[in-house]
């Protein structure tokens, strides 16, 4: 008799178990209870994908971190409700290193494989691969609207377009890129507004005028001893001279209006920045310390609050970027305009691509497209037109540079191609302008029939 009381009441410890489990799945649940299960146009069922896997391929993911953030809780959260309810499982994870991404892109797009692939890729891999015929043409996915801009990234779907056809895509809003961080307290103890970036950008007099204005005000001699102590800017070459280029309309490779790319990097817009350059370097850039060993050195001056301006990308303001040990609050501004450009704040957009191998069948193609098009649905809550500056927020220390700047960086199309050019190397124009070693009409001189032979492969 104790026996079957000790059975009985295990079994309602279970059964108790087993609702608190099911209560707690329906309260889950209960959060998409309004949400439009989507269903496939030809069986007029919600799709099924027959528990497919398909893996969105990078060189940086690892799906099995925890969430950062509640609204990474909520995304997590929401995809998982996708696949259990498409009966599929959607993921993104490194398949390889960035260095050797574009070998395994070729290999699997050519031999092919069990798995159902999304590859992203960079401008290493994407105009061979159009060229090869290695990616699904993706004009022919008839159940994806790659030219719903509220969802994919118009910019990515037009970089690799030919025609009708298209290769690549990305989702949301394109990531925003080269920008000119401030140190607020600096600029308070030499006197200015702290949010003085800020205002001018607002006011649109955030100029190369106004910028190099306040860095010869910025640029000091403490001591009196005849040597500069204090810099304006500790900042990164590439960066400062993408900023540049483009606020002055000028850029390294332009693209024609029948798809063909051409050496801009000296025509007069683009050597009126590279000019500008060379003189900024050489009048404002804190030198390189002795004793420093890295070439990243510049960060940990501007950490270390060594210069007010840092020219830099976006991504070293989040959380687990180069600034998160800063004690001093920092400011985000777009790149100032130049006196050419068209008057638009804004950054050069160069989003990763995302292909479908053309290895699949028409119809596994199709399947692999939807089932990532499904997961990419907007989280219930987090679908509003200003829903993207939610992951942006806890990068930065204010939020101007959010609502004000990196809002500006989105509305203003702005591509770079130069990516897409294989074995192009910029580095063969910035650094030795940058150093002082040859004058921009000089690098531009020594690199241009290079550069013409891989413009001229590139447009084959």
């Amino acid at each position: 008799m104790k026996k079957s009381k000790k059975i009985i009441c295990m079994a309602l410890i279970a059964l108790a178990a087993a609702s608190s489990v099911t209560a707690a799945k329906k309260k889950k649940n209960d959060a998409y209870k309004n949400v439009q299960v989507q269903k496939n146009p030809k069986t007029k069922k919600k799709w099924d994908f027959g528990g497919m896997e398909v893996i969105i391929g990078d060189w940086w993911t690892d799906p099995t971190r925890p969430a950062a953030s509640k609204q990474e809780e909520d995304l997590f959260a929401w995809r998982n409700w996708t696949n259990e309810t498409y009966n599929v499982k959607v993921t993104q994870q490194a398949l390889t290193g960035w260095g050797s991404n574009p070998q395994f892109v070729t290999n699997f797009c050519i031999t092919g494989g069990e798995e159902n692939y999304v590859l992203i890729i960079d401008g290493r891999s994407a105009n061979q691969g159009v060229r090869a015929n290695l990616f699904t043409d993706l004009s022919t996915i008839t159940s994806v609207n790659y030219k719903d801009d509220s969802k994919y990234d118009q910019g990515v779907v037009q970089k690799l377009a030919k025609g009708n056809s298209f290769y690549a895509f990305n989702w949301g809003k394109p990531e925003p890129k080269e920008g000119v961080f401030f140190n607020k307290r600096l600029l308070e103890e030499s006197g200015f507004d702290p949010e003085l970036p800020y205002n001018l950008q607002k006011e649109g007099k955030w100029t190369w005028e106004t910028f190099e204005d306040l860095c010869k005000k910025l640029t000091k001699d403490t001591d009196n001893d005849g040597v500069i102590d204090k810099y304006a800017l500790t900042t990164f070459s590439t960066t400062f001279a993408m900023g540049a280029l483009s606020s002055n309309g000028g850029s390294y490779i332009g693209k024609d209006a029948n798809g063909k790319y051409f050496n801009n990097a000296g025509s007069d817009k683009s050597m009126e920045a590279w000019n500008w350059i060379a003189h900024m370097a050489a009048t404002y850039q804190q030198p390189k310390p002795d004793d420093a060993a890295n070439w990243d050195w510049f960060y940990t001056a501007f950490v270390n609050g060594e210069a007010v301006f840092l020219a830099d990308e976006e991504y070293n303001a989040a959380p687990q970027g180069k600034f998160g040990s800063m004690a001093d609050d920092f400011g985000f501004v777009c790149f100032p305009l130049g006196p050419s450009g068209d008057g638009k704040y804004k950054t050069t957009h160069n989003s990763n691509m995302c292909i479908i191998p053309s290895c699949y069948s028409a119809e596994t193609a199709e399947k692999i497209a939807k089932a990532v098009d499904l997961w990419l649905e907007p989280v219930p809550g987090y679908d509003g037109p200003d829903a993207w500056k939610e992951s942006y927020y806890g990068s930065f220390r204010d939020a101007r540079a959010v609502d004000e700047t990196i809002q500006l960086m989105m509305d203003t199309p702005n591509p770079r191609y130069d990516t897409l050019i294989a074995g192009l190397n910029t580095g063969d124009m910035i650094y030795g302008i940058w150093g002082g070693w040859v004058t921009p009409t000089e690098a531009y001189e020594n690199t241009k029939n290079i550069w013409q032979g891989l413009i001229d492969d590139s447009n084959r």
